[in-house]
């Protein structure tokens, strides 16, 4: 069956973990817990506020997290949902392919994000190029670094995501790992 993704890989979607592969030709739902973290001073302030206007629960600490990937023709979704009652949901839309070092873009409410894509080790890391929020683009000297991957360890998903402003630093993050819920395929 075919997919954004598999088709934006092409031949080269051989290079990710045989499960992240599983992941992507399927879809699924994958549980767990996570942990949220946020910076200190201005930046954890700072971070709370945008990880409440992303839709991520403020408060540091475990909670209980989601995520269903979906797939289409043209399109990857993830809707994350932490603590049974924040989702927050992202389409990502692929530009080029990878062997022409295409990219993805990641929408999430106003804000877009360009990501490339790393498979060193088989694992699957995005590599920020650049942000835009309403449709501007912010300038690299405010633009906040986006740090996110997915790895396979024991068999299972691991995941980080950060974010961080220049100057000011860590803002928050999260991360967890999580298992697959064989019940749950998504096409």
């Amino acid at each position: 069956m075919k997919n954004a993704v598999l088709d934006w890989f092409g031949p080269d979607f051989g290079k990710l973990n045989p499960l992240l592969q599983k992941l992507h030709r399927k879809g699924a739902r994958l549980n767990g817990e996570v942990d949220i973290r946020f910076g200190s001073g201005v930046a954890g302030w700072i971070g709370r506020r945008v990880a409440r206007k992303l839709g991520v629960p403020a408060k540091a600490g475990k909670v209980p997290f989601s995520v269903e990937i979906h797939h289409s023709a043209k399109t990857l979704i993830w809707s994350r949902t932490f603590a049974d009652s924040h989702t927050v949901t992202s389409e990502f839309h692929p530009v080029k392919t990878y062997q022409q070092g295409g990219y993805w873009v990641e929408s999430t409410g106003p804000i877009k994000i360009q990501l490339g894509v790393s498979t060193e080790g088989g694992n699957w890391q995005w590599l920020q190029r650049s942000v835009s929020i309403f449709r501007l683009p912010i300038p690299t000297i405010l633009r906040p670094k986006v740090s996110a991957g997915k790895a396979i360890v024991n068999g299972l998903y691991q995941f980080e995501v950060k974010i961080s402003l220049p100057v000011l630093g860590f803002l928050f993050g999260y991360s967890g790992t999580l298992k697959e819920d064989v019940e749950e395929t998504i096409g």
